[in-house]
């Protein structure tokens, strides 16, 4: 973990640098469009490999490792070529139904970017099957830091440079990660290149497909997809605030966090099949010392953040008011995240879904409820409160799952 962990303060160090100067040579408008086109390329990332990658880390055998490996890039390139047919044929209609017009620019290059996200995505998780965690750091590192520059770089030369430059901070991760495939490795990727390979992995983890893919856009909903919602019930300018706000509250919480979610996927698969009470301690110490760090932290930060927002220049002290809204929905989703891959190891997916279709009702409706009757603040706060709720039931749920496989 020490590994990830040391990535991520450079990767989050370099973000947080960079975020003075964005704030200062772009407009809080193309933020938010930049939010936009981040939120949608996350939220279809997701689902772009029909989720079989997650399934590498579970998976026991090492040829249905690479076929699981090959089965995930097969259906991402596939899923991206009907995405780019579909925005060639339709994008007018997409931008003018879900007034996505901040993007109309840029809707074309979505699939490029789609692609390169689930590609990383994949290829990471195989080598955390591996546990080869410096690969994993150095394209994390190599992602943050050239789109970092080339959005500095880029804005006085290229409209959307900040989307610009996103794309290609993933592109360079991208061939970084796959120069680092062992050697050989597309050797062992044609031995499993048939019908009869994929099939067999595709069979074994098709609830991935089905319901974990469902569970998976749904969560985005929530987890990246907030801008798209506040530019549709809101302004493109609020979401910028929002994203800034919400970008600078996850840096140093990512520090932990991702690391943590990262490791413990891997070593929590192995504890289930082999000590359930051992796996129960884990999944408890690792939310104890989220709690000590999260809760001062999060107060703190919610006090503090009007005045640190200053910092980026003027008008910005209001996304620094947003924090306080927010703060409880950001506490107990980062207590939960790191043992969110749970419902995987334990193969409750159903549960999952369930939470999934929750958090995006609550979201969508509370933000339409909101933007009828209240203001943003209180209905980000609304929002936020009823989630944590969620969030904590979940965790229970699962909690009291495993319980009962423990102590029958």
């Amino acid at each position: 973990m020490f590994t990830l962990f040391t990535g991520q303060i450079v990767v989050q160090a370099i973000s947080f640098a960079v975020a003075f100067v964005i704030s200062r040579i772009y407009t809080v408008e193309e933020i938010g469009a930049y939010s936009l086109f981040v939120a949608i390329s996350t939220m279809l990332t997701i689902v772009a490999t029909g989720r079989y990658d997650a399934a590498i880390v579970v998976e026991e055998e090492n040829t249905n490792v690479n076929a699981l490996w090959l089965l995930s890039m097969l259906i991402n390139v596939g899923f991206n070529l009907l995405l780019f047919i579909v925005l060639m044929l339709f994008s007018d209609s997409i931008l003018t139904a879900f007034n996505l017009a901040g993007i109309s620019n840029w809707i074309l290059l979505l699939p490029l970017a789609v692609f390169l996200g689930a590609t990383i995505k994949a290829t990471q998780f195989y080598f955390n099957k591996k546990s080869d965690y410096k690969w994993m750091r150095n394209s994390d590192i190599a992602k943050s830091a050239s789109n970092s520059v080339l959005s500095i770089s880029l804005f006085k030369y290229l409209t959307g440079g900040l989307i610009w430059a996103n794309i290609i901070g993933s592109f360079i991760s991208t061939i970084y990660l796959i120069i680092k495939l062992p050697a050989g490795f597309f050797k062992t990727i044609s031995a499993v290149f048939s019908l009869a390979s994929l099939s067999v992995v595709a069979k074994k983890y098709k609830n991935y497909l089905t319901l974990y893919s469902l569970s998976g856009i749904l969560n985005a909903v929530v987890s990246n997809g907030t801008p798209i919602f506040i530019i549709y019930f809101f302004t493109e300018k609020t979401a910028g605030y929002y994203f800034m706000a919400e970008k600078m509250v996850s840096i140093p919480i990512a520090l932990i966090v991702a690391a943590i979610s990262k490791v413990f996927y891997q070593e929590a698969a192995k504890l289930y099949n082999s000590d359930k009470t051992a796996f129960l301690a884990l999944i408890k110490g690792i939310q104890k010392k989220m709690f000590y760090f999260l809760l001062p932290f999060l107060i703190l930060l919610a006090v503090i953040a009007p005045y640190f927002f200053k910092l980026f220049g003027d008008g910005w002290e209001y996304a620094g008011e947003m924090v306080k809204y927010f703060a409880v929905l950001v506490f107990f989703k980062n207590l939960v995240s790191p043992v969110g891959f749970i419902s995987n190891v334990i193969n409750r997916l159903d549960i999952l879904l369930y939470f999934n279709i929750s958090i995006a009702a609550i979201r969508v409706g509370t933000f339409y409820i909101g933007s009828l009757y209240f203001s943003f603040e209180i209905t980000l706060l609304f929002s936020s409160v009823l989630l944590s709720i969620t969030y904590a039931l979940f965790d229970y749920l699962l909690k009291q799952q495993i319980k009962k496989e423990v102590i029958p």
